[in-house]
C-alpha cells in the first residue's frame, strides 16, 4: 500500500513539476566558469539536477549565463549553450540530457527498431546507486551500451535499464559532482558506491587577493590538500610539507616535539636580511621575525585545520606581496563550513618516537683501557667504579598522542560553519622534553541578498605549552665519563655542590670548567616555554547589484601573540658552578614578548568576458599594516636577588600599499598576466620609504589548439614565462636609519655626585639604507597524460639580488660604529625544479599512486663592497660560546662556504698532527684557513608513494639534501 501511494504522489509531482518548469523565472549570472559549475550553480538557486552521460557533453567547456528574471529553458540553453548533438528534457527536478536524434530516425522509428530487436537475447538490470556515506543519490543517469536511452535512480537510488542485449559488459553511471565510472556487469541487480569529484577543487588556487584556476596560472605556484599531506604524527603545520613540493626545503631545527623549521623557497635571496618565506594566514600575513623562547612560526596552527598549502616561488605569483615577498610566500588557507546538515568528525592519532641509531662510544671498562694511552693523562689517574650507559641515562621511548573533533555544517542553509578543538600531547625522545598544544579554530561564512554579499569571519586561538631541555646534553652524554655514577648517594645531597648528582671536584670546591652532568640538566633544570595566540580576520564581499561582474572586498585581521619562557635552576646545582654566577647560587630568569599585528585590505575584483573569447580580469587595492613588539626579561637568584640588570625594548612599524593586478585571457589559449605593488615602510628614511615591484607573466594552454586538443593521451601541456621584482624589508631593526641610543645597565652607570646616573651610547646608522630587490626570470612547463593519470611540472628560473645588506667597515668619525650594514652587496641564483606524479594503479578497490620532485640551485655572491678585493670576506657561522666563525660570505663563492684550515693526511689515510695544506698543495705547519665546500644544499628530492586498499592505507614519504657539508 505504501509503494502504492508513494508511486501516485511521485507521478502527480513530476506532472505538476513538468507544467512549471519551463514557466519557472531564474537569475543567474557567472562569467567564464565551466559548464560543471553552471550546472551546480543552477542546482544551488533552483534544485534542478541536470543528468547526462558524461561522453554525450564537454562539461570543461567555458560558457557564461546572464539571466535576470529568464525562464528555466532560456538558462538551460546559456548553460548547454556550444554543446553539439544533444537534446533535453525537463521531468520534475531533473534536467535530463540525451544525444540528439538522426535526422532519418525518429523517435517513434526508433522504437520500432528496438521492437524488432526484441528476438536478441536481452536482459533486464537492476540496481541500486549511494554515496560516499552509503546515502541513496537520486537523478543519476545509468546507461549501458546498446540500450536506447537509460534510466535515472529514483528517490531510493534505484534505477531499472530494460533489453540490456547479452553482450554488454559495462554500465556507465554519472552524475555531478560525482566521478563517472564504468561498472563490470556482474549480475541482474547491481549496488554501486559513488565516489566525490574532487577535481573542480584542485581547479581553484589561492592567490594573493583572489583565486584563480589552476588551469590559467601563469606563475611558478604549487598547492597541496590534506589527502597529498605526509601522513603520520604532524604536530607542526610545516611537518606535513616536508619534501612535497620542488625548490621547498624545509629543515627542522631539532627533533624536539613543537620545534620550528626552517623554510627556503629556492634557497632564499639575502646574506644578512631574513630569508624566511612570507607566511599568510587566511589573508593575514603574519610578522615571521623570531619568538623569544624558541617558539615554532606557525605552531600555533593546528595542521587538521589547513585546507591548502599554497606556495607562491616566481616573481609573477609573489609581486603582488611587494617589499616581503623575495624569499617566496607561503599561503595557509583553513578548512571552511560545508552544506548540509551539521556533521561531525573526530580523529586521533597516537605514536611510539625512538632514537634510530646512536653513536658508538666507549663502555666503562674499555674507557679505563684506552685512557691511560693517551699522551698527557697522568699515570696515576683514579677512575670511577660505575659502568654508566649516559645516552640509555637520557633518551627514552616516547609516546605522543593527537586528538581532533570539528563539526562543520549550514546553519538555516545561508551560513556554513565549522568548529574545531584539537589537543597535542608529545613526549620528547629525551627524558623531561614534552610539548601540549591546545588549538579553537571557528569560521563563519554566511551570504545575504541572493548571494551577493558575503561575510567571512574566521578565529582561531592556540596554548602552546614546551617544555624544554638545554640541548647540550646529546653532546654531554656522548663525552661523559663513564665510569661515575648518576648520583653519589650523598647523605646531605641537599646542601652539596650538585644536590647530590655527580659533578668534578677539586678538593671541596666544585670545578669551574668542566662538562655537566646530562642527568642533573634534565632533573635540576626547569625551562619552559608558554605561548599564547590568537589570529582572525573579518572580511566582506560585495558583488554589486546591476553589476555582478565588479566585487569589492575589505578584509580586517589581526594576530596577536604572547611568549612567556621561565629557566628556573635551584640553589647549588652543578650548572650553576660552570655558568651563572659560577658560584652556585641559583638562577630564576624570566621573559615575556608581546606582538601584535593588525591589518586593514580595500581591494576590488572585477571580471568580464567579452564576445566569448576574450576574459578580462583586474584587481586593485590598498593595504595597511601595523606590527608591535614589546619585550622584557628579569634574571634573579631564587631568593630575588637581582643577578642582571632587566632589558626591556619596545618597536613598531607601519606598511603602507598599493597594489593592482590584471589578467587577459584570449580563446581560453593565451594569457597574459600583469601586477604591480607600491609599498611604503616606516623603516627607510623619506627617500627611500617606497618600493614598486612589478611583473609580467605569458601562458600558451598548447593542448587547448586545434592540433591537440583530440589527442586521447596528452591531457595538459602550459608554457608559463614570467619576469618580475620582488623586495625585502625584513632587515636589521625598526629604525635602522634613525640616530639610536642604548641605555646603559646599572652596573655601567656614572656617580655625579651622590648620584647614578644612566649613560646613553650613540649607535650606529645608515639615512640611506633601502630595500634589498631581487629580480626574477622563470619559464615553466605544465604537463598531464592520460587524463593526468600522470602530470607535473618543469621549471627554469634565475634570479639576481641587488642592494643586498652588508657589514663594512667606514671610516672613523663619520659614523658612531666602526662598521656599517648597508646595502652594497649583489648575488646570482640559477636553478631547474621538476615534478611527476602518477597513479600507475586505479580499480575499484585498490589504487597505488607516487610522486617525486627534484630541485637544482646554485648561488653565487657577486659583490660584497665598493672594491672587492681578492680573498676579502665576510665572517659567519659563529661557533656558540667559542667567538669563532667557521664560515664566510666571499665573492665568487656561495652564501654559507665553509672557511677552515685543511688537515693534512698520510699515505695510509691518517691525520697527521699539526700539518695543513696550504692553498697551493703544499704541506706546512701554518693553519691557513681556505674558503671550500659550503652548507647549502645543491640539490634536494622527495618522494612519496601511497597504498590505498578499500579503507586501508600505506604511505612512504622521503626526502633528502645532496651537496652540502655539516661542520662537526
Amino acid at each position: 500500500m505504501y509503494n502504492y501511494k508513494k508511486a501516485i504522489f511521485m507521478a502527480s509531482a513530476l506532472l505538476c513539476l513538468n507544467m512549471t518548469a519551463a514557466a519557472q523565472q531564474v537569475s543567474l549570472n557567472v562569467n567564464k566558469v565551466s559548464v560543471k559549475q553552471a550546472m551546480n550553480q543552477l542546482k544551488e538557486k533552483t534544485g534542478y539536477t541536470f543528468v547526462f552521460s558524461s561522453s554525450d557533453i564537454n562539461n570543461k567547456q567555458i560558457v557564461s549565463v546572464s539571466a535576470n528574471n529568464a525562464d528555466l529553458t532560456n538558462v538551460v540553453e546559456q548553460i548547454l549553450k556550444g554543446q553539439k548533438g544533444i537534446d533535453y528534457k525537463i521531468e520534475g527536478k531533473n534536467i535530463i540530457i540525451t544525444k540528439a536524434k538522426h535526422n532519418t530516425v525518429r523517435r517513434t522509428e526508433a522504437k520500432h527498431q528496438a521492437t524488432a530487436q526484441a528476438n536478441d537475447n536481452k536482459r533486464r538490470v537492476t540496481g541500486t546507486i549511494i554515496d560516499e556515506n552509503g546515502e541513496p543519490l537520486i537523478g543519476v543517469t545509468v546507461t549501458a551500451d546498446g540500450v536506447v536511452g537509460g534510466a535515472i535512480t529514483d528517490l531510493d537510488g534505484n534505477f531499472v535499464l530494460e533489453g540490456v542485449p547479452s553482450s554488454t559488459k559495462n554500465i556507465n553511471v554519472s552524475y555531478i559532482g560525482y566521478e563517472a565510472k564504468s561498472v563490470l556487469l556482474t549480475g541482474s541487480a547491481m549496488n554501486i558506491k559513488m565516489t566525490p569529484d574532487n577535481k573542480q577543487l584542485d581547479d581553484v588556487v589561492v592567490v594573493g587577493y583572489g583565486t584563480v584556476k589552476k588551469n590559467d596560472l601563469t606563475g611558478s605556484v604549487s598547492a597541496i590538500k590534506p589527502d597529498e599531506f605526509n601522513k603520520g604524527a604532524n604536530s607542526s603545520a610545516q611537518d606535513a610539507l616536508v619534501g612535497k613540493v620542488a625548490g621547498v626545503n624545509v629543515v627542522s631545527s631539532s627533533g624536539a616535539p613543537g620545534s620550528g623549521s626552517t623554510i627556503r623557497i629556492r634557497s632564499g635571496a639575502s646574506l644578512s636580511a631574513s630569508n624566511d618565506p612570507l607566511i599568510v594566514i587566511d589573508g593575514v600575513p603574519v610578522d615571521n621575525s623570531s619568538i623569544e623562547g624558541g617558539g615554532n612560526l606557525i605552531g600555533s596552527i593546528n595542521p587538521n585545520d589547513i585546507e591548502t598549502f599554497t606556495v607562491l616561488k616566481d616573481a609573477s605569483a609573489t609581486a603582488i606581496y611587494g617589499s616581503r615577498a623575495s624569499n617566496g610566500v607561503i599561503v595557509i588557507t583553513t578548512k571552511k563550513g560545508t552544506k548540509g546538515a551539521p556533521k561531525f568528525n573526530y580523529t586521533a592519532n597516537f605514536s611510539l618516537s625512538s632514537t634510530a641509531k646512536r653513536l658508538k662510544v666507549l663502555s666503562a671498562d674499555e674507557f679505563r683501557k684506552f685512557a691511560p694511552t693517551v699522551s698527557g693523562v697522568p699515570s696515576n689517574v683514579v677512575f670511577g667504579q660505575s659502568n654508566t650507559d649516559w645516552q640509555d641515562e637520557i633518551y627514552r621511548t616516547a609516546f605522543g598522542m593527537d586528538h581532533n573533533i570539528s563539526m562543520s555544517g549550514n546553519i538555516m542553509k545561508k551560513a556554513p560553519v565549522r568548529v574545531s578543538l584539537g589537543y597535542t600531547n608529545q613526549n620528547g625522545i629525551i627524558k623531561t622534553n614534552s610539548y601540549k598544544r591546545y588549538t579553537f579554530d571557528g569560521g563563519i561564512s554566511p551570504k545575504f541578498f541572493n548571494d551577493h554579499l558575503s561575510l567571512n569571519v574566521n578565529l582561531k586561538a592556540s596554548m602552546e605549552d614546551n617544555a624544554r631541555i638545554d640541548e647540550s646534553v646529546v653532546g654531554n652524554a656522548l663525552s661523559y665519563d663513564p665510569t661515575r655514577p648518576v648520583r653519589t648517594g650523598s647523605s646531605t645531597a641537599s646542601t652539596d655542590p650538585g644536590l647530590g648528582y655527580f659533578i668534578w671536584m677539586n678538593g671541596n670546591s666544585p670545578m669551574a670548567i668542566q662538562t655537566d652532568n646530562p642527568v642533573a640538566q634534565l632533573e635540576l633544570q626547569n625551562l619552559r616555554n608558554k605561548l599564547y595566540r590568537s589570529i582572525g580576520n573579518v572580511s566582506v564581499s560585495y558583488k554589486v547589484h546591476g553589476l555582478e561582474d565588479l566585487q569589492l572586498n575589505m578584509n580586517l585581521g589581526y594576530d596577536v601573540l604572547e611568549s612567556k619562557y621561565n629557566k628556573d635552576i635551584p640553589q647549588y646545582a652543578g650548572m650553576m658552578y660552570t655558568a651563572n654566577k659560577k658560584d652556585g647560587t641559583g638562577l630564576d630568569f624570566d621573559s615575556k614578548q608581546n606582538k601584535t599585528n593588525t591589518l586593514l585590505d580595500l581591494y576590488a575584483n572585477y571580471q568580464h568576458t567579452f564576445g566569448e573569447k576574450h576574459d578580462f580580469s583586474a584587481m586593485a587595492g590598498y593595504g595597511w599594516q601595523h606590527f608591535w613588539k614589546k619585550y622584557n626579561e628579569t634574571t634573579l637568584a631564587p631568593d630575588g636577588t637581582e643577578l642582571f640588570s632587566p632589558k626591556h625594548y619596545e618597536s613598531e612599524y607601519y606598511l603602507l600599499s598599493l597594489y593592482g593586478r590584471l589578467n587577459y585571457t584570449y580563446d581560453n589559449k593565451y594569457m597574459v598576466t600583469a601586477t604591480l605593488r607600491s609599498d611604503g615602510s616606516s623603516r627607510f628614511a623619506k627617500g627611500n620609504r617606497y618600493g614598486y615591484f612589478p611583473s609580467v607573466a605569458l601562458g600558451w594552454k598548447i593542448s587547448e589548439e586545434s592540433f591537440l586538443k583530440d589527442n586521447d593521451v596528452l591531457t595538459n601541456l602550459k608554457l608559463r614565462l614570467s619576469y618580475g621584482q620582488t623586495g625585502q624589508q625584513d632587515i636589521i631593526n625598526d629604525y635602522p636609519y634613525m640616530t639610536t641610543f642604548s641605555v646603559s645597565y646599572p652596573e655601567s652607570s656614572y656617580l655625579f655626585g651622590d648620584k647614578w646616573y644612566n649613560t646613553y651610547r650613540p649607535n650606529g646608522y645608515d639615512r640611506d639604507i633601502k630595500w634589498e630587490t631581487t629580480e626574477t626570470w622563470n619559464a615553466g612547463l605544465d604537463y598531464g597524460f592520460l587524463n593526468n593519470r600522470i602530470y607535473g611540472s618543469i621549471d627554469v628560473y634565475k634570479r639576481h639580488t641587488k642592494d643586498l645588506l652588508n657589514t663594512i667597515p667606514v671610516i672613523s668619525g663619520v659614523n658612531y660604529s666602526a662598521v656599517l650594514t648597508t646595502n652594497i652587496g649583489e648575488m646570482d641564483n640559477k636553478g631547474v625544479e621538476f615534478s611527476i606524479n602518477a597513479v600507475p594503479v586505479q580499480t575499484k578497490d585498490f589504487s597505488w599512486s607516487v610522486g617525486l620532485n627534484y630541485t637544482w640551485n646554485d648561488s653565487k655572491i657577486t659583490k660584497l663592497n665598493t672594491v672587492d678585493t681578492e680573498g676579502s670576506f665576510v665572517e659567519t657561522g659563529a661557533i656558540s660560546g667559542t667567538g669563532k666563525f667557521v664560515e664566510c660570505f666571499m665573492v665568487g663563492k656561495r652564501p654559507y662556504t665553509f672557511y677552515l684550515a685543511k688537515q693534512a693526511y698520510d699515505e695510509n689515510g691518517k691525520p697527521i698532527e699539526g700539518k695543513f695544506v696550504q692553498p697551493d698543495g703544499s704541506i706546512d705547519t701554518k693553519e691557513t684557513r681556505q674558503a671550500s665546500r659550503c652548507a647549502l644544499p645543491k640539490s634536494y628530492l622527495g618522494l612519496n608513494t601511497q597504498f590505498t586498499y578499500k579503507n586501508w592505507e600505506l604511505g612512504i614519504t622521503g626526502h633528502g639534501s645532496f651537496g652540502n657539508y655539516i661542520y662537526n
